[in-house]
């Protein structure tokens, strides 16, 4: 049945006599995804004089759904100035302020929804996003531990407690309540014909491990697989075809397949980011050190080969169509100033270069587009092992990088994710990288400064030890 938007001359919308009645009928309409006319019919009732707080709540809710936050804060404050202490008002105005960008308001209205409803669990996983994004993570905690004590087994709460605990080295805490991922993401744990595995002493038992996530994930996490395997158990791996190639050449894994392909037979199975609660991982550095991945091919000469230049392979931007690509990645056309570094040549393994960086690499006789050269992880560790520095943003590069034990130059948004924690520049998880962090959100121009800096140094340093007969291995800390 096609529904008339002009909700007030309608003969149904004639038929109410009260505003009471129309109020159910927006209610009705937001409800079923029709915000237009929601938004229409609550109009009218303002029209009529029957204004309430309940009223502007949900034509706040309406606004805030069709990202309209400048109306949808309007209403919001309507509500708040008639019920101060109705609940969901201030985690609305809290939305709204978020979606504008004013993110000291979005703060202060989600600590006064917490002081007039201390169980808003989503209020208090929101206060704790905020204060994460500015760094401090230490109160983000102490929101989510207030919050737990109402809601003990919220998900996103669990999962965001177990990532700040990560992030500030509370690692038992932290990996314990990593395990709430799937139900915080809304994702089923795949299901295999054997029981998951507790942890519990293999004694013979033959263990399937499969990936997840993505493919840094994937590369960081390798490491407690081929500890596993090294203690003498009988491990398989499932994990992206992407990876198989790569991961065939772990010999201590009895086998490694991609989804669809047939299972080898296992005993019991375990998703391979659970390994650290269920190894008991209590410090970065009880795990196998790199180098814990090698290529399996045997290495070529880069093209376009020098002897005595600087050899450098780049990334720029993260894993296209994901939540936080934008914020992890830097503008190519900041990134190319380190192109003009004299007697460097550098190596594009950005498979997803667009079509303005293309043309601008193609005319530069410095800089090489291997994206032809790769068709898997396999290619890109031969291309990676060859490199004297690999320049990399927060992506799977950065990991295979540090896995190959080769230096690395790691490049971080101001809030960077759990695993490089607060203010390091450093890494136990790959003791080659070295971090560069922005120091404002959003503001890659003071890193990148610093980047052709060091890259300066590291080549005048480097041509230094050659000109006199060194020979130099260049470190991460150089």
């Amino acid at each position: 049945m096609r529904i008339n938007t002009e909700v007030e001359n309608s003969s149904s919308a004639r038929d109410l006599s009260h505003a009471e009645t129309l109020k159910k009928f927006g209610l009705f309409f937001q409800k079923m995804g029709e915000l237009d006319l929601a938004v229409s019919v609550y109009s009218r009732v303002l029209d009529l004089g029957a204004d309430s707080p309940e009223l502007r709540y949900n034509f706040g809710a309406a606004r805030l759904k069709q990202i309209r936050p400048t109306e949808a804060l309007e209403h919001f404050k309507a509500a708040a100035r008639r019920e101060p202490s109705a609940h969901g008002i201030h985690l609305g105005m809290a939305n709204s302020h978020q979606l504008l960008g004013d993110i000291t308001a979005a703060e202060a209205c989600l600590k006064q929804e917490l002081l007039v409803n201390p169980e808003a669990a989503d209020a208090a996983v929101n206060l704790g996003w905020i204060l994460e994004e500015q760094n401090r993570v230490p109160e983000a905690l102490m929101e989510y531990r207030k919050a737990l004590y109402y809601e003990p087994n919220h998900p996103n709460l669990r999962w965001n407690h177990g990532l700040a605990c990560l992030m500030l080295g509370d690692f038992a805490k932290g990996w314990r309540d990593y395990e709430f991922r799937w139900k915080a993401r809304q994702k089923k744990k795949p299901e295999f014909n054997a029981p998951e595995w507790s942890g519990d002493p293999l004694e013979g038992r033959s263990l399937l491990l499969h990936t997840e996530q993505g493919f840094g994930d994937s590369i960081m996490f390798l490491r407690f697989a081929r500890q596993l395997a090294r203690a003498r158990n009988r491990v398989s791996l499932q994990c992206q075809p992407q990876l198989k190639r790569l991961f065939k050449g772990v010999p201590e894994l009895d086998t490694v397949l991609a989804p669809g392909e047939t299972l080898p037979k296992f005993d019991v199975h375990a998703p391979l980011m659970s390994l650290p609660k269920l190894l008991k991982l209590q410090r970065e550095t009880d795990h196998h050190s790199p180098p814990y991945i090698s290529p399996v091919d045997s290495p070529s000469k880069l093209p376009g080969y020098k002897p005595g230049y600087k050899h450098i392979a780049v990334t720029w931007t993260s894993a296209p169509h994901s939540e936080i690509t934008e914020k992890k990645s830097v503008p190519y056309s900041l990134f190319r100033n380190i192109f003009d570094t004299p007697g460097c040549q550098f190596y594009s393994v950005q498979i997803n270069a667009d079509a303005t960086a293309v043309a601008d690499m193609n005319q530069r006789s410095n800089v090489h587009d291997l994206r032809d050269h790769i068709s898997d992880f396999a290619d890109t560790a031969a291309i990676l092992s060859q490199a004297d520095l690999v320049i990399s943003v927060d992506t799977a590069t950065a990991h295979l990088a540090g896995a190959l034990g080769r230096p690395a130059w790691t490049l971080l948004p101001h809030a960077a994710d759990w695993r490089w924690r607060l203010h390091r520049n450093d890494t136990p998880w790959y003791p080659t990288m070295r971090l560069f962090r922005q120091s404002r959100a959003n503001q890659w121009d003071d890193v990148m400064e610093e980047i052709q800096h060091c890259l300066l140094n590291y080549g005048a340093a480097l041509r230094t030890s050659e000109l006199a007969g060194g020979v130099v291995e260049a470190t991460a800390a150089s």
